[in-house]
């Protein structure tokens, strides 16, 4: 690994290597120009090996991962399951209940509106949201609730609550269900975490594509930023469950690259109209990648510039065209199903634990709210159970706050020009390299401020809601982290950033991970409380065959 900084650093350049003249031999000349040609080639091939021994440890420890978390406890599993059953067997979207037409139904006896989890998966009834969790009572192990009365108002209980989300991933789940219908639930969801790796791998591949495609010539960031991403231990976590932020993550991730590309080469058509392909896929894997369109809109409007009005007409087309052929159908859907783009209305009104954090600039500036993000991105695992010793948290800090600080000093060395003396490329990015450098820093931002206006309306907004700007986010710390470290030792510095990614996972399963699934509590914490009692319909209602607007909505 020594060796990969040197060639990529700056081929032929510094004091061994003078540069030629036209006195020089016509032959000297071709020479030189052949060996610096060799040099980069085979920095590169040094490069993609070092990426794929980083993907073959990324593989292990994911297969890990999915045999180490006991089955379903990923936050929201059991829904997600759930859903991909009912689009698998159904073919249908499944359905939030509307309160008040449930309380009807539930007053006069009729089969309630909206989709219900299978009493097979009350078992796992501690790893859902909104589904009283008794199941080792003699009753409602038999017979799981489907209704809670608090204060005396009743509420359903096991209902979809992830019907609101858009259908991609789980249409690519369905036919590993469908192959798997004869197994267990426990070997299903073995076999559903495990097709999820491919997404993770796809991230790890984009992050390191973009740093290539950025600073081609920098083997710090060769190295360290798809490290980063492989063992990011959140990010592999959603990569090792059944959930569509994986898949939400990889797509934002081509987004990412896409736009990059764009900032270098230009927003050629076909260019544009990927883009606008990527766009429309990602909406359709998770709705948090609404936050790709203004990243998306600035990349374009810096690679172009805003005067040129035909240009950008004519980008905003080859993108948003493609965008809106994908993604309208499933706005379309959730209008005339819920009457809103997103059916937080119907979401807010069955969950009766939901509350607001506070106004937007109140949770902003919320020293707990920041705090609790940051523990999210690093620990907690989901379900806010798994709570990492304050002093490691504060190692990560530390080295956290050196990179903001390294990339504070990356931009001043970059406005200010760095001394041709210290020949690096890095610290003198071209034009396009500083656009598209804005734009990752606009992504974090946007991703931030996402997670913010959640709160304002849900309680349970968490980190992985800004995931998806992960392979921007290790760029920058990786840069920041690059520019403290001095040129000499920057190739070990590189060792040491892996060994200390790689050291913090081996700590998180060995003192953490296993230690609590060992003896893993019976509840989750916000599941009742003295004033929630179940009860159910005198009849157990049917899972299926409810009407569903979008069937025929192409007809």
């Amino acid at each position: 690994m020594a060796e990969l900084a040197e060639p990529l650093a700056a081929p032929g350049a510094g004091a061994a290597n003078p540069p030629q003249t036209a006195d020089a031999p016509a032959a000297e000349r071709d020479v030189a120009a052949t060996a610096k040609a060799f040099a980069r080639v085979r920095a590169r091939t040094l490069a993609e090996r070092a990426l794929v021994v980083l993907l073959v440890a990324f593989v292990a420890k994911q297969l890990f991962a999915v045999a180490a978390f006991p089955a379903f406890s990923g936050h929201d599993e059991v829904a997600h399951f759930s859903y991909v059953r009912t689009l698998a067997t159904e073919g249908r979207i499944p359905l939030i209940p509307e309160l008040d037409e449930w309380r009807t139904a539930h007053q006069n006896d009729l089969t309630p509106p909206g989709d219900f989890f299978g009493d097979d998966l009350y078992p796992w009834c501690r790893f859902a949201l909104d589904w009283y969790c008794e199941p080792d009572h003699p009753r409602w192990g038999a017979d799981p609730p489907q209704v809670v009365s608090v204060r005396l108002l009743n509420y359903p209980s096991g209902f979809q609550y992830a019907a609101n989300h858009p259908p991609l991933y789980y249409a690519l789940m369905s036919p590993v269900y469908l192959l798997s219908r004869g197994f267990s639930l426990e070997a299903q969801q073995a076999l559903l975490r495990l097709a999820t790796i491919p997404f993770g791998i796809a991230t790890v591949v984009l992050a390191y594509r973009l740093t290539r495609t950025l600073f081609p010539r920098d083997s710090f960031l060769a190295v360290t930023v798809p490290a980063f991403v492989a063992f990011q231990p959140q990010i592999s976590y959603e990569g090792a469950m059944i959930n569509n932020d994986i898949l939400g993550i990889a797509l934002f991730s081509l987004v990412l690259y896409l736009c990059v590309l764009g900032l270098r080469d230009g927003f050629s058509r076909n260019l544009s109209l990927a883009l606008g392909v990527t766009l429309g896929l990602s909406l359709l894997a998770k709705g948090t990648s609404l936050i790709a369109l203004p990243v998306a809109g600035l990349a374009v409007l810096l690679g172009l510039g805003w005067w040129d009005i035909k240009g950008l007409t004519l980008r905003a087309l080859w993108i948003g065209l493609p965008t809106a052929v994908l993604a309208a159908p499933w706005y379309l859907f959730l209008y005339r199903t819920y009457g809103n783009f997103d059916a937080f209305e119907q979401i807010a009104a069955v969950q009766w634990q939901n509350r607001s954090l506070g106004g937007f600039f109140e949770i902003l500036f919320d020293r707990d709210f920041v705090l609790l993000r940051f523990k999210e991105t690093w620990g907690e695992y989901g379900w806010r159970l798994i709570h990492l010793d304050d002093r490691l948290l504060w190692a990560i800090a530390a080295v956290s706050i050196l990179s903001v600080v390294g990339l504070v000093a990356y931009a001043v060395l970059a406005r200010r020009g760095a001394p041709p003396a210290w020949n690096d490329a890095t610290l003198r990015p071209s034009p396009w390299q500083v656009k598209a450098l804005v734009v990752l820093v606009a992504a974090c931002v946007v991703g931030y401020l996402a997670v913010v206006q959640f709160g304002t309306r849900f309680a349970l907004t968490q980190a992985r809601y800004y995931f998806p700007v992960v392979i921007a986010a290790a760029l920058l710390s990786m840069l920041g982290l690059r520019t403290l470290i001095p040129a000499a030792w920057r190739p070990i510095g590189r060792g040491v950033v892996v060994a200390a990614l790689i050291a913090l996972n081996v700590t998180l399963f060995l003192q953490y991970v296993l230690p609590f699934h060992a003896s893993i509590v019976s509840e989750m914490p916000w599941l009742t409380d003295g004033a929630v009692s179940p009860t159910n319909f005198p009849t157990v209602p049917p899972r299926s065959g409810q009407d569903n607007p979008f069937e025929g909505l192409g007809r």
